[in-house]
């Protein structure tokens, strides 16, 4: 109790939260609604995969200037300027429909008889160009500021309480995943309009929650070769900014943080299962929300899945806190990966959509716990004026992945159908977790009472 109080009172881990969460529902119901609008105009699975693999393609490229602005500027004011963003890009979202959509006919018969809501009006062979703009367009914003508030977090939270913030994160996070696909399905029969004029409030409540935030780590000089000098670490309501900017970005700072994930031995085979992982997991759930949203059930319906693993992930955040100062963290990520490969392979077997919703909520118990470890060592192994470009670099190869996979999927799923596609992705996910588990390095990580000891020991490179 005393940790948690120290958190809440004692930093601005709550008004960064309220930010955090409030960018993250905004791009839950974005993310949930456009690849079924696309569906639901063009008819075609491939053209809705197709959409967002190039929206993963935008932000994971923009991505590397972005780790570079989020080293070099003030993140509280990146926060301000991420959220001003969403609220002019949703809203023209909600004009376009609104002009070339018309209302939904709730009535009518969608996709390939489903109960999906088809568009009318003269101009509703507009609405997929002008949605494929507009998510572009969030893409490039997203690209180059939506890890701002991640790069923020250790400025915010001191390094011994990051894996119980990240377990508090992971429940935030199952909680938006519940809410999201349910809530974006009755946004959207309401009108799909409504739904991003959600949007557009949400971003104004997360920029007055960013502005709140007043004690956070800020760079206070940066030489001509990009490095920071003394930095304040206290909570300091001053942000002083002066000089953030003396030398133009270079594509070798840009890139610093994927070539350290790359190079070192430890890294390199940890982000390869991650994006093994990130992708195929990823790619299965947003085939499973197409093939319902297809197969004549409701939108609310299509969200289904997204929520049962939401489920999952709230039960596992609940005990994460408690485990990651128990149990070894190699236990932890080790768990993590085999349920993770165990649970979706159950799921690309068993036929009925409840025995998926089961089969995924079990794949995800460990993942808030092993998300906790290993997102606190990452944190101790990184200095903070570089946290920008390794979630950069991160994003670049995870979002890749995914981007990748979903383009594959959506023509898997055209071609060869649903099942075959997610039996091939299930396996992708067992590869993953055999990797993994072969590396001793991770799978022996103790508590985090003792990562310095364990770092020293198997030689782990900081950054």
């Amino acid at each position: 109790m005393a940790s948690d109080t120290e958190l809440w009172r004692g930093t601005d881990y709550g008004w960064w939260l309220a930010a955090d969460t409030s960018g993250a529902v905004g791009a839950s119901l974005i993310a949930f609604a456009v690849p079924l609008m696309m569906l639901a105009t063009t008819g075609s699975s491939a053209a809705a995969t197709t959409t967002e693999s190039i929206c993963v393609v935008v932000q994971t490229v923009l991505g590397l200037a972005g780790g570079v602005i989020q080293d070099r500027y003030d993140r509280r004011t990146l926060m301000l300027i991420w959220g001003a963003s969403g609220v002019v890009l949703s809203a023209v979202a909600a004009a376009a429909v609104m002009l070339f959509g018309n209302a939904p006919k709730t009535s009518g018969h969608g996709v390939n008889g489903a109960n999906a809501p088809a568009f009318g009006g003269p101009y509703a062979h507009v609405l997929p160009i002008a949605l494929l703009c507009i998510v572009v367009l969030f893409s490039v914003r997203d690209g180059l500021l939506e890890n701002t508030s991640n790069a923020m977090l250790r400025g915010v939270v001191p390094d011994e309480q990051l894996p119980h913030a990240m377990a508090l994160n992971d429940a935030r996070d199952s909680t938006v995943t519940l809410a999201g696909g349910p809530l974006g399905g009755l946004l959207m029969t309401v009108g799909h309009a409504v739904l991003f004029l959600t949007s557009a409030v949400l971003s104004v409540l997360g920029m007055v929650s960013a502005w709140r935030i007043r004690r956070y780590w800020k760079r206070a000089t940066v030489d001509d070769s990009g490095h920071s000098g003394n930095a304040d670490d206290a909570a300091d309501d001053a942000i002083d900014v002066s000089g953030a900017i003396t030398a133009a970005p270079r594509w070798r700072d840009a890139l610093d943080g994927m070539i350290w994930l790359l190079c070192d031995r430890f890294q390199r085979h940890l982000i390869i299962a991650a994006t093994m992982v990130t992708g195929a997991s990823n790619a299965f759930l947003l085939l499973t929300a197409l093939d319902i949203s297809q197969g004549g059930s409701q939108l609310i319906s299509a969200g289904f899945i997204n929520a049962a693993s939401a489920v999952g992930m709230l039960l596992g955040a609940l005990m994460a806190s408690q485990l990651v100062n128990r149990v070894p963290g190699g236990v932890l990520v080790g768990v993590m990966f085999a349920l993770l490969a165990a649970g979706f392979t159950g799921a690309a077997l068993v036929p009925s959509m409840v025995g998926k919703a089961i089969f995924v909520a079990c794949s995800v118990l460990a993942l808030p716990a092993g998300n906790a470890v290993l997102g606190g060592l990452s944190n101790t192994l990184v200095g903070k004026d570089k946290l920008g470009r390794v979630g950069a670099g991160s994003m670049v190869l995870q979002y890749g992945a995914y981007g990748v996979a979903v383009a594959l999927a959506g023509w898997g799923m055209q071609t060869i159908g649903y099942g075959p596609t997610c039996l091939i992705l299930a396996t992708v996910l067992v590869a993953a977790a055999a990797y993994a588990l072969t590396m001793r390095s991770l799978i022996t990580l103790p508590t985090p009472d003792r990562w310095a000891e364990h770092i020293q020991r198997w030689s782990i490179a900081q950054f």
